[in-house]
């Protein structure tokens, strides 16, 4: 897929996984655990995917066309990944076993994700759109 399509698709991402969590958030209050689980596993597989896409194919590209040095910036905003991930593990387990911090968890993921995802399409997608 070429680079702007990709970068499209990330943004689409982006704008529908705050829906997907909500519907987590609406499922475990009605005291369905059970739905709850597939709909943040659903974040989960959608995340790492995701993942891969931007530090596989946007950093590798930038690096390449920048250095290292010159994308340390980019990088930066791309190490709050492993943090995300925890949370969506985080997220998982306590919808799988029905922990009480399963709103909070999925609250505090949705509000790292909304400022990760910010700083991306402000920063990172430009940077890379600009080199094409």
């Amino acid at each position: 897929m070429p680079i702007n399509e990709l970068i499209e698709k990330l943004k689409e991402e982006h704008a529908a996984i705050p829906g997907i969590i909500d519907d987590a958030v609406i499922t475990y209050k009605t005291g369905n655990l059970s739905g709850a689980f597939p709909v943040i596993a659903e974040v989960r597989e959608t995340l790492s995917q995701h993942i891969i896409d931007e530090e596989g194919i946007l950093l590798k590209f930038l690096i390449d066309k920048v250095g290292k040095e010159a994308a340390e910036p980019y990088i930066r905003i791309l190490q709050d990944h492993p943090k995300i991930m925890k949370l969506v593990e985080q997220s998982v387990e306590s919808t799988y076993t029905g922990w009480t911090e399963t709103e909070s968890d999925l609250n505090l993921l949705k509000e790292t994700l909304a400022e990760h995802h910010r700083q991306e399409e402000a920063e990172l997608y430009p940077k890379v759109i600009s080199l094409l």
